[in-house]
């Protein structure tokens, strides 16, 4: 009984008003304490504003960021990834003719020789003129043995010859195997009139040149002396020099 009397009298003096007060003090005295300084956060005034603001990245700006996924994508080893942005990209901005040949040499590299010549065409609807674009067409097609073909989207257009040798010695190519000689000869002449030390193309010239009758001799003699052809070429036109009795030693 002694004992319930004394918490029942402890617990109103805890609760008394004097008991309050003293504890008030002490916290108002311990409130300029340093513990407690490093507990307050000091708020931004009444009249702040929180401003956000929205950054539009350009039509370049999205397209590098594109092309920079993709080269993550493909430096981990993610093929697949790096095509998925890239096209993601295209769908946004259809005109993006770089983005489009890179997509399709992906494509390309992979053996998707379909997908890569559908997305190439769609790229020449929209710009009929990109020679670049016809001339990965066309590379495409005579992968596929589709020589005339090839020769066929080149022809559609003539741009600057000393601005797109590759254009001009695929047109030839292509024109050779083709059955078109005749025009393969103009073709052959035209460039080397731009560069006389391929000998590619002193070959394929020789090559047409036999085969319309006309004196190949030269074109022959002119591929040999070049650095550029590779053994089995050399020895192709050894033969037919030894043939004809005039080899010549180089």
């Amino acid at each position: 009984m002694i004992g319930k009397r004394y918490l029942l009298g402890l617990a109103l003096a805890l609760l008394s008003p004097a008991w309050l007060a003293t504890q008030a003090d002490d916290l108002n005295d311990n409130w300029n304490d340093g513990d407690w300084a490093d507990l307050m956060v000091e708020l931004p005034p009444a009249g702040g504003e929180l401003t956000i603001t929205e950054v539009t990245l350009s039509r370049a700006e999205r397209l590098a960021e594109a092309h920079r996924q993709a080269d993550s994508a493909l430096a981990a080893g993610d093929w697949a990834r790096a095509e998925y942005r890239l096209a993601q990209a295209l769908a946004e901005y259809h005109d993006a003719h770089d983005t489009r040949l890179r997509l399709a040499a992906m494509q390309f590299g992979r053996g998707a020789l379909e997908q890569a010549r559908v997305l190439l065409q769609q790229g020449l609807e929209l710009e009929p003129d990109h020679a670049d674009m016809r001339l990965a067409l066309a590379r495409l097609l005579a992968e596929q043995a589709r020589y005339a073909a090839a020769f066929r989207v080149l022809d559609e257009i003539s741009p600057p010859l000393a601005a797109h040798l590759d254009y001009y010695s695929l047109k030839a190519e292509m024109a050779r195997r083709s059955d078109r000689c005749a025009l393969a000869v103009v073709l052959y002449q035209r460039l080397l009139a731009q560069s006389s030390g391929v000998g590619a193309w002193w070959l394929s010239l020789g090559l047409c040149q036999q085969r319309l009758g006309e004196d190949f001799i030269p074109s022959y003699r002119q591929a040999l002396a070049s650095a550029d052809l590779g053994n089995a070429s050399l020895r192709f036109v050894e033969q037919q020099l030894e043939h004809h009795g005039t080899a010549q030693t180089h």
